[in-house]
Formats: C-alpha cells, sequence, structure tokens
C-alpha cells in the first residue's frame, strides 16, 4: 500500500468515525467534555488491517535500528577497568502483531473530531552484532531481545472547519518485560551482566525513542499526504457515499 492509498483509508476512517459521532448525537445527545462521545471500535480494527501493508512497505517491519555505542566498566578481581560496548547491525521485528488496545473512542464538538487511537503490538524482537573492547579482549557475537509488549497513543485532531488533520500527541507507553539472550562467542562471567546491563540501559533510553520517532515520522508523514491532497481525498469519499 503507497502513501496516497493509505492516506484514503485513514481519511475515510476520520470521515467515517465523525459520522459515527453524528448519528449518536442525534439519537442520544451524549456529552463528554463539552463534545460528543463515541465508540469507534469497529473502525479501528477495520484500518489496522489496512496498516501492516503500510508498516512492511515503509521500512516499519523491520526497522533498521541505530549503531549505538557505550562505554562501562568492569571489575574482575580488584581492579576497576574502563569498557565499551559497539551495538551495529540493529533490526526491529514484529510491528505487525498488532490489535487494537481496549476501546476506541472519539469526541466531537463544533466541527473538530479528536480521535484517540490505542494500538498494542506484543512479540517483538530486537537483534544486533556486538563487540566488546576490554583489557585488550574483542570478542563479538549478537544480542537477541524479545520484548512482550508496548502500547502507541495517538491523538488526532480533524479540524472540519479548515479540512486539516492534525497529530496532537503520539507516544509509546506501557513498555513490557524485555529478556535478553547472547548468541556467539561465549563471554567470560564477568562480562556477561555488564554487557546485558548496558544493553537494557540503552533499550530504555535509546532504542525505543528510535522506535517511537521512526513511527510518529510515518504517521506525521501519512498525515502531511493527506492535509496536501485533502480535496482530492474528500471526492474519493464521497464518491463512495
Amino acid at each position: 500500500m503507497d502513501r496516497k492509498s493509505f492516506s484514503i483509508v485513514l481519511s475515510m476512517f476520520f470521515m467515517l468515525t465523525a459520522a459515527e459521532a453524528n448519528s449518536i448525537q442525534s439519537i442520544t445527545n451524549l456529552k463528554w467534555d463539552h463534545g460528543l462521545s463515541a465508540t469507534v471500535n469497529d473502525y479501528v480494527d477495520k484500518t489496522i488491517k489496512m496498516i501492516v501493508p503500510f508498516l512492511q512497505e515503509n521500512g516499519l517491519d523491520p526497522m533498521e535500528l541505530p549503531e549505538i555505542i557505550e562505554g562501562f566498566e568492569v571489575r574482575p578481581v580488584i581492579i576497576t577497568y574502563s569498557a565499551w560496548l559497539r551495538l551495529h547491525d540493529g533490526q526491529m521485528r514484529g510491528l505487525v502483531n498488532v490489535d487494537r488496545h481496549s476501546d476506541q473512542h472519539v469526541k466531537y464538538y463544533a466541527k473538530m473530531l479528536r480521535v484517540r487511537v490505542q494500538l498494542q503490538f506484543t512479540n517483538l524482537e530486537f537483534d544486533y552484532k556486538y563487540l566488546v573492547k576490554v583489557m585488550n579482549i574483542g570478542p563479538t557475537g549478537g544480542i537477541i531481545g524479545s520484548l512482550d509488549r508496548f502500547i502507541i497513543i495517538a491523538d488526532v485532531l480533524i479540524d472540519f472547519n479548515n479540512d486539516e488533520i492534525h497529530l496532537q500527541q503520539f507516544s509509546i507507553t506501557n513498555i513490557g518485560r524485555l529478556r535478553v539472550r547472547l548468541t556467539g562467542n561465549i563471554l567470560t562471567d564477568w562480562l556477561v551482566n555488564p554487557v546485558i546491563g548496558v544493553f537494557t540501559r540503552v533499550f530504555n533510553t535509546i532504542i525505543m525513542k528510535v522506535v517511537e520517532l521512526n513511527i510518529r515520522n510515518a504517521a506525521q508523514t501519512a498525515i502531511g499526504s493527506i492535509n496536501s491532497s485533502i480535496r482530492d481525498i474528500i471526492d474519493v469519499i464521497e464518491s463512495h457515499n
């Protein structure tokens, strides 16, 4: 699915959720924070199936991860030595394992629709090649990390006053349990825990931030594509009505 097709899919989803909000307004007049609320689980479920090809075709699954060099210290006996760990040729896989997380809601007020989507990704795998340098020892091997889940929250505002879509919030939350194992050369006992510890630290502070940024950039690009050709997309949507 190319970006134009995906933009049309997203636009149709946003318009359909607006229609759902309007229908609930005419029936129940249900208020929520100065606006109308609606549950749009079915629309989100259908859209998720269309997101998977987009993730694959736009380099998000598998996703390339950056090279990282991180210093640390080890103390094999009495003396403390400086060391560093180089992580390279990294990839993440598993974004295609995506489902809706809990009920999905929209708010509709003053010709503006706010869509808050929560998606859960499960069974993700991260792998890197590594080089450790300490005391003239330079073992190499691989690091595999498996993450059971994380959740993405995307808050999108659709302003029908000027036919524009804005990404209000995008973040990764509820990061689950990370398991790490080493492959290739067997490290000495006094190196195993420090290397795993360094990887766990950079996973939380760097790797997951890169994952979040890459997904956000792809979402922002798709929204930018919608805004740049909104009239053509609306014409396509209206032709289906």
